[in-house]
């Protein structure tokens, strides 16, 4: 019997062999960039680890451990592009978190260097891929080099065009509408576009120079108020500047230094909140008040930390209030911290706040009023309301909201937020204004006057107004919502 035997075509064992090459190294190419693509980046002291995947479609994600990714479908080649926050350098934390001008220089300098930075990119993960084209093809076929070194180059052209491609059709708007995992997607509300931050964080140093000039003008504008009366006649009167509510707004800073310089207080007393969510790096941004020579009473809200107080204790002439009176420049000054302080969160479920705030309230209670107190120091107007007709003055704050209220014959004083809100107010329409109050008081007399001050970013308008106190017990409930007496635009 005669057995036939089917040889292979040569020519088509050329062309399969030819082609099973050619995809190996298209392969190796995708499989060196995944591997060994990766790269660390230190840009202005930020360390960024770039690298590039296959995947089924375009997207950029953002890993920013341990809170979780940002992701976006932002171009269309089968590539992920990912960018890793490894750390931020000592130098630039300081320089981003400095109350000084320049403190956001480095965003400048990150946005030039970055085309710089992913061109170089580009062309390792283009030597890359024909390396791991190159090293691959040898590996499994073992072809003469020259052919070898084809078979890469093809390998290293068609990962060129996919992530050619990926560049052409890259589209940074896709952020608007990111995806997000971990713990960062329960913060969502806060997370500005990247482009939007960018813009809003450069208008910072202006808004900072004209803030301080405006507070110049405000200032020679406060001879308006001189119809009302002097409060300042009696050589005996101190000048208190009220402010609350900061939450890390580096603005914030440089708005309470201006005023303390201008109006030339006598000293300071914060209802808290100076920072936002308590974290160390953020008591970098009130380094600034560290240049104001004047006391500093501090009672710490529900988002300032362990980390805060300490920070507010290695200020000079700076005052910690604890429960006990204290005395400042001849004042009597009472007051202790928000009991969410001495927590590491932010926030607590509100019926387990609400039993610590009662505490709070009971514990000041249980000593007798002391009847030298001027003024006492709180953090949430729930607490000040509580001890209404105990002292004749108490400071607040917490709801951002400057008023100045009546409340069984004590009078209570909001000086609103100093910061607007926070630093997410740099990224949001701003619709919480700087505010702040300047008080004038007579220790063991009383009160005599309250300034009222606003600046409103929006419009680049300061507002101010006398509202006198002597005698307020006799009067109304009073907010401060009338029509100013002196204006500065």
């Amino acid at each position: 019997m005669l057995r036939l035997i089917h040889r292979p075509n040569p020519a088509s064992l050329r062309i399969f062999i030819i082609l099973a090459v050619l995809l190996t190294a298209v392969a190796g190419a995708f499989l060196g960039v995944h591997l060994l693509g990766s790269k660390v980046y230190d840009v202005e002291g930020l360390s960024l680890k770039m690298s590039v995947e296959p995947a089924w479609h375009g997207e950029t994600v953002i890993h920013l451990a341990p809170l979780g990714t940002i992701a976006a479908p932002t171009h269309h080649s089968p590539l992920a592009f990912h960018i890793q926050l490894q750390y931020i350098g000592t130098d630039l934390a300081e320089r981003m978190l400095s109350s000084e001008g320049n403190s956001i220089s480095f965003l400048s300098n990150l946005r030039e260097n970055m085309p710089r930075m992913l061109y170089g990119f580009a062309w390792q993960q283009l030597g890359v891929a024909f390396a791991g084209a190159l090293v691959l093809v040898l590996a499994l076929w073992r072809p003469p080099l020259r052919y070898a070194i084809l078979s890469a180059a093809f390998g290293c052209l068609v990962f060129a065009s996919v992530l050619g491609y990926g560049i052409k059709t890259y589209d940074i708007n896709s952020f608007r509408e990111p995806s997000y995992t971990g713990v960062i997607s329960l913060a969502t509300a806060v997370i500005p576009e990247p482009g939007e931050l960018l813009e809003r964080l450069e208008e910072v140093e202006d808004q900072t120079h004209s803030l301080v000039s405006n507070i110049r003008q405000l200032f020679s504008s406060v001879n308006s108020l001189s119809i009302l009366g002097n409060p300042e006649q009696e050589d005996d009167t101190l000048k208190v500047l009220l402010v609350s509510d900061l939450q890390s707004n580096p603005v914030g800073i440089e708005f309470i230094k201006a005023l303390a310089n201008k109006f030339r207080v006598n000293l300071i007393v914060d209802a808290g909140d100076l920072t936002d969510f308590g974290s160390p790096l953020e008591t970098h941004l009130a380094e600034g008040l560290m240049e104001i020579d004047l006391p500093y009473v501090f009672a710490p809200g529900n988002h300032d930390s362990a980390d805060t107080i300490e920070f507010v204790q290695n200020m000079k002439n700076s005052i910690i209030l604890n429960g006990q009176a204290v005395n400042v420049r001849g004042l009597q000054i009472l007051g202790n911290a928000d009991p969410l302080s001495a927590s590491k969160e932010v926030s607590a479920d509100q019926p387990e706040w609400n039993r610590l705030l009662e505490r709070q309230v009971q514990e000041m209670l249980a000593a007798p009023p002391d009847p030298d107190v001027d003024l006492v120091v709180v953090h949430n107007p729930r607490v000040a309301k509580k001890l209404a007709g105990l002292y004749p003055l108490i400071v607040t704050g917490h709801t951002h909201q400057q008023s100045i209220e009546l409340v069984k014959g004590t009078i209570i004083l909001n000086p609103g937020s100093s910061g607007a809100a926070g630093l997410r107010g740099l990224y949001t329409d701003q619709l919480v204004p700087y505010s702040a109050i300047i008080l004038y008081i007579r220790p063991g007399q009383g009160p005599t006057a309250a300034d009222t001050i606003k600046y409103d970013p929006l419009s680049d308008r300061f507002y101010i107004e006398r509202k006198m106190l002597r005698n307020y017990t006799n009067q109304q409930v009073i907010q401060d919502n009338d029509a100013p007496l002196a204006s500065v635009y």
